[in-house]
């Protein structure tokens, strides 16, 4: 492949990886936030998702890729450049974007609870599994175009 191609098919496994991370990220917090509680989770039918976990779950992915945007810029930038290939750097990387949200939010409101944690400690899980979702997509093979694809 000519060193286009291999930049054209990175960006695209880039991008994949990073909305699909997002889904997955929303997706978790979704269930994580109790979105879907324990007697609801008993009631979803085996043919499909409900609509309320459908609907959330593209809520907070959509607000999860806006939040982690451009830090995640940052950081596969930094991964391609030094070829960073191991699935803790992404993990560690997803959940310290996903703190930035709830820290902010913490900030502004004057408020702290138990309630505050315990969606701090939710966004940094949803974040570490964006996070490693993107490395099973895109992050595996972080930097290969550098090398021609070898």
């Amino acid at each position: 492949m000519d060193r286009f191609t291999l930049l054209f098919v990175r960006l695209v496994m880039i991008t994949a990886g990073f909305i699909v991370a997002s889904l997955v990220a929303g997706t978790a917090l979704a269930l994580l936030t109790h979105v879907v509680t324990l007697q609801e989770a008993n009631r979803i039918s085996d043919a499909g998702l409900g609509a309320g976990l459908v609907v959330a779950a593209f809520a907070f992915a959509s607000l999860t890729g806006y939040v982690a945007f451009f830090p995640s810029i940052a950081v596969i930038l930094y991964s391609e450049f030094t070829q960073r290939r191991d699935w803790l750097f992404y993990a560690l990387c997803g959940g310290a974007m996903a703190a930035i949200a709830p820290i902010v939010v913490m900030f502004l409101r004057s408020g702290s609870g138990r309630d505050g944690f315990d969606f701090f400690v939710m966004n940094i899980a949803a974040g570490m599994l964006g996070g490693l979702t993107y490395w099973l997509i895109a992050g595996r093979n972080a930097g290969s175009w550098m090398s021609g694809g070898k």
